[in-house]
């Protein structure tokens, strides 16, 4: 089994179709359950440690000042090398967010 889906499309137009079995669901004992179904690639370590580093800092606060200052504590810097900004780190989440 892969760890993520090579297959993924991309983008696929949704077609409703009003009449009995003429759908496209799938059935569960037909399809492999993949890991990364919505990845095209293994997230990298950065990814990983960024997404742990969330783990533990989400689960004392919610305030975006906050978590950005806690995660540069913590020594978790952006893909540059450099600390967080509230700027940087909401632009962080938006690409991570598209991949």
């Amino acid at each position: 089994m892969k760890d993520y889906n090579e297959n993924l499309v991309l983008w696929q137009q949704i077609r409703l179709e009003t009449r009995p079995a003429k759908g496209s669901i799938e059935t569960y004992d037909h399809i492999d359950n993949l890991v990364w179904q919505t990845r095209s690639a293994l997230p990298t370590e950065y990814e990983n440690n960024l997404g742990d580093a969330l783990e533990t800092v989400l689960a004392e606060t919610h305030e975006l000042a906050e978590i950005v200052a806690k995660l540069n504590t913590l020594g978790i810097n952006n893909r540059d090398g450099n600390e967080f900004t509230e700027e940087n780190f909401t632009l962080e989440l938006s690409h991570l967010a598209k991949q």
